[in-house]
């Protein structure tokens, strides 16, 4: 099982030397299923089976940030009605990028305004299950994308208010959600602790994903929000620049 996990991780992300594989593979193997509440109006769902974490953001409407594998559904439900919240009372789910493993459970949500950035949102328009890594992920889940996701966009969700952040390289969608005001970065497959989603798969880019990298360095956030693993409260201007290190050696 230990080596099972272990490749999983190595396939997920390039991680900076500065961060070993056991402290990552550490981390993933503390997370299981788990629910927990962040502050007040936000909650984590951290997903099993290699899905993506869910985030619930609860004010004026609820939102979710990316849905996970459908395999979870039952267990993201399950924590949604845990805190009152039925699938019928979601009202918009952001997705940062098009992967399987983070739209899997996008259609449970029937009244939910599904978004998506155009990019990647015509592949899953398309069915494209080489880009959307549905033939990888043995998942064959493509939601109707309501509208698109437009660069530097403002999405209120009344405490929260977020900035659509277009950060190409993982997918040639890929947006991160920040929010100034509680200097958080919801960064999907971008970045993740002292590591960054991989880029060989279709779509990828390393270069796009370098340049991505370099603009997220401009925004003031304390909270990075990954796709998957633990959220990460510290100094995120090291991590990024642990992060470029890596990726300036590897490919450069």
């Amino acid at each position: 099982m230990r080596f099972v996990i272990f490749f999983a991780l190595r396939s997920l992300a390039i991680i900076s030397k500065k961060f070993s594989y056991n402290t990552f593979l550490i981390n993933f193997i503390k997370l299981s299923i788990m629910f927990e509440q962040l502050e007040k109006n936000l909650f984590v769902f951290y997903s099993s089976n290699m899905g993506s974490n869910v985030y619930v953001l609860i004010g004026k409407i609820i939102a979710l940030i990316d849905t996970s594998l459908k395999v979870n559904a039952t267990e993201l439900t399950d924590a949604l009605h845990s805190i009152g919240i039925k699938e019928s009372d979601v009202d918009l789910i952001l997705h940062t990028h098009a992967h399987a493993d983070h739209i899997g459970c996008t259609a449970l949500f029937s009244k939910a305004e599904k978004r998506m950035h155009e990019s990647d949102a015509k592949k899953v328009e398309l069915h494209d299950a080489r880009y959307t890594c549905s033939n990888l992920l043995n998942q064959n889940e493509y939601p109707k994308i309501d509208s698109y996701l437009k660069k530097d966009e403002i999405i209120e969700i009344k405490p929260f208010s977020l900035r659509v952040v277009y950060t190409p390289g993982h997918t040639q969608g890929s947006v991160c959600f920040y929010d100034e005001n509680k200097r958080m970065l919801f960064s999907g497959d971008t970045l993740f602790e002292k590591a960054c989603g991989r880029t060989d798969l279709p779509g990828g880019s390393e270069q796009q994903l370098v340049e991505s990298l370099f603009n997220i360095q401009y925004l003031k956030f304390d909270t990075l929000l990954p796709g998957h693993g633990v959220v990460f409260k510290g100094d995120q201007q090291e991590n990024i620049e642990a992060v470029l290190k890596t990726l300036q050696g590897k490919y450069y």
